[in-house]
């Protein structure tokens, strides 16, 4: 009986993204990811993405459709699961394309209940208003106060909702872990060490770390493989002594725990998702972090 029960709260949600493939170095991915994961512990749960790959460890399967996310075998494999709930996670965020393969997944099962999760900050132009004014979807779950503002002056109905981080995994480090670390690393052992995580590129203003570093720190940019990588600016910084990792790195919180401070140089609303996930991740490290002014 009481399992009977149990099974009574247990849905079949639809978890989509696009892009979604190895390695799990960007924050969408990684949000997609662990949402499938926790998903899992409770429901069943039915992971899709297109233009990405397969990925057998998460349960992830790459579906062919186009841009708008038409496709025969999209719509195919989604009515054969029933899904109970639907959640999309679009890579470029709350922008109207993004609302319109809303609908698209919508209409593959128009029974279910489905929301839109919005990672990055967006503004929107007078036509782009009254675009999503008239195409909106049931509902978008964002992770910035002023994106809720912004989307729910707009008619859509919004659940604000924070990010969280594995505190088991991200954990700060003492002093005779943060040596052995930085000896495993390369790092100089008696160095103040500043760290960055991110996309190598100008976009970011990761540039600054060649000042961080004249001022006699050693700074460290840890990049991401999955997006295009600006050589010259990474020759740079490596030409200034940044230490510039260009290679994806699987236990990226050894490099938290290693270092002695997180910057966060990103200064443009969509260099970064709303809610950093380097960000949460250094602090749950117990790093200082310094970060110019950035969302809300």
């Amino acid at each position: 009986c009481g399992i009977e029960n149990e099974r009574e709260h247990v849905m079949r949600v639809l978890v989509f993204s696009e892009r979604l493939r190895l390695p799990l170095d960007e924050g969408f991915k990684n949000t997609a990811i662990n949402l499938v994961r926790a998903l899992r512990h409770e429901h069943d749960v039915l992971a899709l993405t297109t233009f990405g790959e397969d990925i057998a460890a998460e349960g992830v399967r790459n579906i062919p459709a186009n841009k708008l996310l038409l496709g025969v075998a999209l719509r195919r494999d989604i009515q054969a699961f029933q899904p109970q709930a639907t959640l999309y996670i679009p890579t470029a965020s709350a922008t109207p394309f993004a609302m319109l393969r809303t609908r698209v997944l919508r209409s593959y099962a128009p029974w279910a209940r489905i929301a839109m999760l919005a990672l990055q900050p967006r503004t929107y132009d007078a036509l782009t208003r009254m675009v999503i004014r008239l195409i909106k979807p049931p509902l978008i779950i964002v992770q910035s106060g002023d994106m809720a503002t912004e989307l729910t002056s707009l008619g859509c109905r919004v659940a604000h909702v924070r990010r969280g981080v594995d505190a088991a995994r991200f954990t700060p480090a003492d002093p005779a872990q943060r040596a052995r670390l930085r000896a495993q690393l390369g790092l100089p052992a008696a160095s103040f060490i500043v760290l960055h995580v991110g996309h190598i590129n100008a976009g970011r203003n990761v540039q600054v770390l060649e000042k961080i570093q004249q001022a006699g720190c050693q700074a460290v940019l840890v990049g991401s493989t999955s997006t295009e990588q600006d050589e010259s600016l990474a020759q740079r910084l490596e030409e200034a002594g940044v230490i510039v990792v260009r290679q994806y790195v699987a236990q990226i919180e050894q490099y938290y725990q290693a270092a002695d401070c997180y910057v966060f140089p990103v200064t443009s609303a969509t260099g970064a998702i709303s809610a950093p996930r380097s960000l949460l991740e250094a602090m749950s490290c117990n790093l200082p972090v310094v970060t110019m002014p950035y969302g809300d």
